[in-house]
């Protein structure tokens, strides 16, 4: 009668499990970083709602699972600790940034991003990047990693410059702290248009390596990996995915 007892008690247990991460899958916890990434993800400053294309794509997949998603503001090194915690479920991250890429679940990459140098004056096309880097500095983004750039910083002289944003990279360019600002393609095209139109700035004629921009899960939700892999293909083969990049780089506000 006690062993019984004992096995219902356990099976009580199991069903309360199954009831609570059910309930928990209610809602998707996304990680929107502080300072933002415009044109990805960022709140507009006219109504404080979030927009940009990963909310987009997130919103339009989770509402189809009936999943709510929430997002949560935090800087890019606490985002990723509290991911790997599962203090949160998801946030945007590429394989090569993560301290410990084992211990989530990448997507396929949502889209690709080239990286260049920016700088106030234009570059000598003649020139390679060793020439272009030796004993200069550049402007960087705090806690990310430059898988390019670090042979630079190793081997020529190179020096980096942290600072907590995009915007705030552009602006110790312009304000001749750094000599060279790096960033990728997407976020400089946005801020260029919408932050710092009055600004002459020249690109680096060579990119510095492409990156797979994908979203990082915590493993509990595995389940929706390969859907959501899916619907990515879809709407890059729908050219969704290109169209909307465009209309917020291009969006006023």
């Amino acid at each position: 009668m006690q062993l019984f007892q004992w096995r219902l008690q356990c099976i009580g247990f199991m069903l309360l499990a199954v009831a609570l991460e059910v309930t928990a899958a209610d809602k998707l916890k996304f990680v929107l970083y502080y300072p933002q990434v415009p044109p990805y993800m960022y709140q507009d400053t006219s109504n404080q709602q979030v927009v940009g294309l990963v909310p987009d794509l997130l919103r339009d997949f989770f509402n189809q699972q009936q999943i709510q998603v929430e997002f949560i503001l935090d800087n890019r090194r606490g985002a990723e600790h509290r991911l790997y915690s599962g203090d949160v479920d998801a946030m945007l991250m590429a394989r090569e940034w993560a301290v410990d890429p084992e211990k989530v679940i990448f997507t396929e990459p949502l889209i690709a991003h080239r990286d260049y140098l920016f700088s106030m004056h234009p570059f000598n096309a003649q020139h390679d990047p060793k020439q272009w880097l030796t004993d200069k500095k550049v402007c960087t983004r705090q806690y990310y990693v430059y898988e390019a750039l670090e042979p630079h910083f190793l081997h020529a002289g190179t020096q980096r410059i942290d600072s907590s944003s995009e915007l705030a990279q552009l602006r110790m360019l312009q304000n001749g702290r750094c000599d060279y600002a790096y960033l990728n393609e997407h976020v400089a095209k946005w801020i260029a248009s919408h932050q710092l139109a009055d600004v002459k700035l020249y690109q680096s004629p060579l990119e510095f390596g492409l990156v797979g921009l994908t979203v990082a899960f915590h493993p509990r939700w595995q389940a929706y990996i390969a859907e959501f892999n899916q619907y990515l293909q879809h709407a890059k083969e729908q050219g969704l995915i290109d169209e909307k990049l465009a209309w917020y780089i291009k969006k006023s506000g």
